[in-house]
């Protein structure tokens, strides 16, 4: 099952003090903020270069790597927030009907579970949902797989912090206004070589959301900018929406270093007056700290979490239930006795299921004799279910998926997810891979075999993951 999340921050009481952090390769910042009766209060900031990429280097190196900046620059609270970059995250966007939240809820499963070319269970998904004049929603869902949350979890234990909030970074930059307001397209360049994000936000949520690569760095060392880049990039997002946001979308707000963003918008003044855009540098806003007229990304996250404010898409699960939550309000103070008597009462009413317990014990040990059989069953039966679909009763079919099984690597890195063979011998495969290289050496080898031929990729969305989408043509040729 998919843990699917609404858009917007968990609810939850806001710490006294926070730590945000942003990266982007090994480049680290972070930005303590704590609450004070005259508002937030910057106690401590901080920059470093750590020796691994945080998003691929193992979680207990960075963690301990981490903890010794920390304690560099006198930070020693636990509860942190960060922002991720797009490029993490699998992202597709679907229409729905007007509907109550508990059907929108299990109508967006089922869209995930065809937008995304992964295990459902793998993948922690939240939503922004855009309202479309007074027709269908828009729905923009974002999923950060499982195993990429567990590793920040991990390096955040490490490091002996708190995860409070995993939101996105340029939706801390430019979050969602009211329906009525304009929209907006915001473009973040980050702080150095790396991916471009595009946000589109409309309708009071999220209207688009990618990463593309566009800014590099030359062998002289120098950063570069491929504005052209930029500017195709984004008239295709928007060749791709829907009415009205294709056509009234018009305000373009870029977001990064100047020595980066202000070559951009020059670059690119002209060309989208032409449209009607009008694009200008933006620098972030935080109200709560006036001092400091363009915060840093870290800073705006730990402002959010101190304000209770909503984040666009947040991907941290609720783990304390409402039992556990009554139970730490009200087992303290003068209320400690009524809950004390009430433990003793349901200690005496334990005991008085002990007998039962110790007859369940006997029937217990007799099931054990009978368990190995009855699992071994079960999971025959399990293998049956799985495997019936994909068996064929046709030669053709069978080698065909022997010959495509052969050109995916044992090591896992490449998984197939949907498979079509059509009867004039075409086969379309989608699913996901690791990284590019993984993908292409696969296709290197599919192309290879004997009996396919027109071997062609069209399309792929997302970096490390990456789906794809590939076609071939089978000949007849026989599986070996």
């Amino acid at each position: 099952m998919i843990h699917f999340l609404k858009s917007g921050s968990r609810p939850r009481k806001a710490p006294q003090a926070v730590l945000g952090l942003s990266w982007e390769g090994r480049r680290i910042e972070g930005t303590l903020l704590r609450r004070t009766p005259a508002g937030l209060q910057k106690v401590a900031e901080f920059q470093a270069e750590l020796s691994v990429e945080l998003d691929s280097g193992d979680p207990e190196t960075i963690g301990k790597e981490l903890r010794a900046r920390l304690d560099q620059a006198g930070i020693r609270e636990r509860a942190c927030a960060v922002a991720l970059s797009v490029s993490s995250l699998l992202v597709t966007q679907t229409e729905i009907p007007p509907l109550a939240d508990a059907d929108a809820h299990g109508l967006l499963q089922l869209e995930a579970e065809k937008g995304f070319h992964a295990d459902a269970s793998s993948l922690q998904v939240a939503y922004s949902r855009c309202v479309r004049g007074e027709g269908n929603h828009w729905v923009t869902l974002a999923a950060l797989p499982q195993a990429r949350l567990a590793s920040l979890e991990r390096w955040m234990r490490a490091a002996r912090l708190r995860l409070v909030s995993v939101s996105s970074g340029i939706g801390e930059l430019q979050p969602p206004a009211e329906p009525s307001s304009e929209g907006v397209i915001a473009l973040s360049l980050g702080s150095g070589p790396g991916p471009v994000t595009l946000q589109i936000s409309a309708g009071g949520g999220i209207v688009a959301l990618r990463s593309f690569e566009g800014i590099t760095e030359a062998p002289s060392g120098q950063t570069l900018l491929d504005a052209d880049g930029v500017a195709r990039e984004l008239r295709i997002t928007l060749g791709q929406l829907p009415e009205p946001w294709n056509t009234s979308v018009r305000a373009v707000h870029v977001f990064g270093p100047r020595s980066l963003a202000e070559p951009l918008v020059e670059h690119l003044s002209a060309r989208l007056a032409v449209a009607g855009f009008r694009i200008r540098t933006q620098a972030p806003e935080l109200q709560a700290l006036p001092q400091q007229p363009a915060p840093a990304l870290s800073a705006l996250i730990a402002a959010r979490v101190l304000g209770s404010g909503v984040a666009s898409l947040e991907f941290l699960p609720p783990k304390p239930s409402v039992v556990q939550q009554f139970l730490a309000r009200h087992a303290q103070g003068p209320r400690r006795t009524v809950w004390t008597a009430v433990g003793a009462v349901t200690a005496v009413v334990g005991l008085a299921f002990l007998v039962q317990q110790v007859q369940l014990s006997l029937l217990e040990s007799r099931w054990s004799a009978l368990s190995g059989k009855v699992r071994e069953l079960e999971r025959i039966q399990q293998d049956l279910r799985q495997f019936r679909p994909w068996t064929s009763d046709a030669a053709r079919g069978l080698a065909i998926l022997e010959t495509l099984s052969s050109a995916f690597p044992e090591n896992g890195s490449v998984t197939a997810k949907v498979i079509e063979i059509r009867e004039s011998g075409e086969v379309v495969c989608s699913g996901t891979a690791t990284d590019s290289p993984a993908f292409l050496s696969m296709t290197a080898r599919l192309s290879a075999l004997p009996g396919v031929s027109k071997v062609h990729h069209d399309q792929s969305r997302g970096a490390s993951p990456m789906q794809f989408n590939l076609t071939f043509v089978w000949n007849g040729g026989m599986a070996r």
